[in-house]
């Protein structure tokens, strides 16, 4: 009889922690109808849809590709400039320039919004790209960033932020946004 009772008090304990544990994991959500849900993804009140054009080297015509796409835009330039640079390293894997799923962590700006630091996941380029389509690479995310109205005048790449080391290019110094083809 008393093993029963230990049995039971045992298999009762186990239950309530259990579903203790999975309601602090978010596992379970308990909603009280007179309750109001909360709302965990803030929407701005200005954001929008815009067009964005992506640019990217072509290494066999030698030039420059673009492509258009529709993105949410809102006040925030830091997070239009990661939204806009994620976007800009998918169409980089889709065109198969780069065979790494490159993911911005986050942009930080100085206080004058004229200087962006981008911090991404790994780094961009393979080791058998030459000097030019690496600069070209870095040339098409600048005109990216320019001819979208995004209102910085360079950017800084960091991996997980820290330098970039490079043998050909130098990423310790900002890159301006105007870029060095016409």
């Amino acid at each position: 009889m008393k093993k029963n009772i230990y049995f039971i008090i045992c298999l009762t304990l186990l239950s309530i922690g259990s579903l203790f544990f999975l309601y602090q994991e978010s596992w379970i959500v308990f909603f009280i109808p007179h309750q109001q849900m909360p709302t965990n993804i803030a929407i701005e009140q200005n954001s929008k849809t815009k067009e964005v054009t992506l640019w990217v080297f072509n290494s066999n015509t030698k030039s420059l590709k673009k492509e258009s796409i529709e993105m949410i835009y809102g006040d925030d330039i830091s997070q239009n400039l990661k939204l806009l640079i994620n976007n800009w390293f998918l169409f980089l894997e889709e065109e198969g320039l780069i065979d790494k799923q490159i993911i911005v962590q986050s942009v930080a700006l100085c206080e004058r919004s004229t200087q962006a630091f981008v911090s991404i996941n790994q780094y961009p380029f393979d080791k058998s790209m030459s000097t030019y389509q690496k600069l070209m690479i870095v040339e098409s995310l600048l005109k990216t960033i320019r001819e979208n109205n995004i209102s910085i005048s360079s950017i800084r790449l960091l991996i997980h932020h820290k330098q970039i080391i490079d043998d050909h290019l130098n990423f310790n110094v900002s890159w301006p946004i105007q870029g060095y083809l016409k």
